[in-house]
């Protein structure tokens, strides 16, 4: 294919396809109609083999390239349901002709592309989306922009258990209770709706604002994940792959010695890995930042009968720091965001020592990087990648290491 460079960083490039000269063996027409506007799916117009294969390739080149690994890895645990497998979706409301919808903002760009019909959501958001756009346009509600803040900003849908939860992200405003009713009402499966109010001294890079109002339904958004039952908070998070998150915790839970004393959960988010790891550890303690998720995780593990499990709301690398200064950590499970550990938590976990360390990873390119600085100590024994997001370059990965002797 030609290529034109829109901008050049000197050790990469960034550009964009000008003409195809000879169409790739896995290339197909995309199946979305609006997947080169949207942007969200870069991968739509690789067949599933093919995207397995670059996947395979993507964390290949990290681990060579950041960890100077080149060992062996497991093939990649299949999506599936490569199309409608997200259990939750987060999109801008914005304007069709007139009328208020949900879409997407065009990658890199402000520009605002309404989303008939996502392929990607679960059926059953794609159906309340839809009802919920009529119900909204419908109220006169209006829809937030530099000038009014004060309007409607995100549309926020789970899905669990076939359950339907409905976060209203806005400014300062409020929602009509006629509204809400008939959501309640006419919307396919809604269990609950709720309202974040986002103001301008929130956190920008945040999603919800700091205030949280339950409008209607269900108080919690209950959901089932193998023997389990866990119960969330609208700012709560959990996968957004509800069956590859049970394939994922069931192999973390395989990886782990059957008698443990003490099993550190670092980003520990609801607690789901800790209840898997149960009935391997004599206790286990969960670190997590965001307070509901903390609230949830203790919850959880009530509801599950598994008194073995506690959960601390702190900063990972310092609630690490204090448990290992008084005793020694067996084995640590670390689930870090996108932007992977911070140099305080490798140097946290380097200076425990915990025997097991099973690190869960959502992005190649941090993975190899912390992975890089954690084999000074520790010896890389599996490396397991799950295909959680088709058609997106995305890779989840777990990699299983033990203290160097």
């Amino acid at each position: 294919m030609d290529i034109d460079i829109d901008h050049d960083f000197g050790s990469y490039a960034q550009g964009h396809v000008e003409k195809i000269v000879q169409e790739a063996p896995r290339r197909r027409k995309s199946p979305c109609p609006i997947s080169k506007e949207c942007g969200g799916c870069a991968l739509m117009h690789v067949d599933y083999k093919g995207q397995i294969r670059m996947k395979e390739q993507i964390l290949k080149e990290a681990l060579r390239r950041y960890a100077h690994y080149e060992g062996p890895i497991f093939p990649v645990i299949k999506n599936p349901d490569p199309l409608q497998y997200r259990n939750a979706c987060k999109l801008p409301f914005g304007l069709k002709d007139g009328k208020v919808t949900t879409g997407m903002y065009a990658r890199e760009t402000n520009d605002f592309v309404p989303v008939e019909r996502c392929l990607i959501h679960a059926k059953g958001l794609e159906r309340a989306r839809m009802e919920l756009n009529t119900l909204i346009d419908q109220s006169g509600l209006p829809v937030a922009d530099k000038e009014h803040p004060e309007g409607l900003k995100n549309l926020v849908l789970k899905e669990f258990d076939g359950k339907i939860h409905i976060v209203l992200v806005t400014g300062k405003m409020d929602i009509p209770e006629r509204l809400v009713e008939q959501i309640l009402e006419k919307s396919d499966h809604a269990a609950s709706v709720w309202q974040s109010i986002k103001e301008p001294d929130d956190p920008e890079h945040e999603l919800f604002g700091r205030q949280m109002l339950h409008l209607g339904g269900d108080m919690k958004m209950t959901l089932t994940l193998g023997e389990f039952t866990l119960n969330l908070l609208p700012k709560s998070f959990f996968q957004l792959n509800t069956k590859q998150a049970l394939a994922l915790y069931t192999l973390i839970e395989s990886w782990l010695p059957d008698h443990t004393d003490l099993m550190v959960e670092a980003y520990c988010g609801i607690g789901a890995i800790s209840l898997f790891a149960a009935d391997k550890a004599k206790e286990i303690i969960g670190i997590e930042s965001v307070e509901d998720a903390v609230a949830n995780a203790s919850e959880n593990a009530l509801l599950n009968g598994k008194e073995n499990l506690s959960f601390v709301c702190q900063d990972a690398a310092t609630e690490l720091k204090r448990i290992s200064q008084k005793r020694h950590v067996d084995t640590l499970v670390v689930d870090p965001p996108r932007s992977g550990l911070d140099r305080t938590m490798k140097d946290a976990i380097l200076k425990a020592q915990p025997q097991n360390l099973i690190y869960v990873s959502c992005n190649p390119s941090t993975l190899g990087k912390d992975l890089d600085v954690l084999q000074k100590k520790y010896a890389i024994e599996c490396v397991q990648p799950f295909d959680f997001f088709s058609q997106t370059p995305h890779v989840e990965t777990a990699v299983k290491l033990s203290l160097k002797k």
